[in-house]
């Protein structure tokens, strides 16, 4: 491959890994999570005045889902990170 290819293709490397860059989902759902979560904690504006009950699980299964959680926990190694001493002991 002579030099004068080579650097062509130097060149133009740039504007050929630019062009990935134009367009993305990301540009298309910029700020739709926040604005989601807004509308969702606004939805009931009277929710602290409202003392009904949260309607949901009900006791015995939630205990149940609990207790699988904690057992899951336990069983799970624990990790441990390294440790790192500065200066002399």
């Amino acid at each position: 491959m002579s030099l004068r290819t080579l650097s062509s293709l130097l060149a133009l490397a740039p504007l050929v890994l630019a062009t990935g860059c134009l367009h993305s989902n990301l540009d298309e759902s910029w700020g739709k999570s926040h604005e989601a979560q807004i509308a969702w904690q606004t939805a009931d504006p009277t929710a602290p005045e409202d003392h009904e009950p949260t309607e949901g699980l009900d006791p015995e299964t939630a205990s149940r889902v609990a207790e699988r959680y904690y057992e899951g926990q336990e069983q799970q190694e624990q990790r441990r990170l390294p440790t790192v001493i500065l200066g002399e002991q």
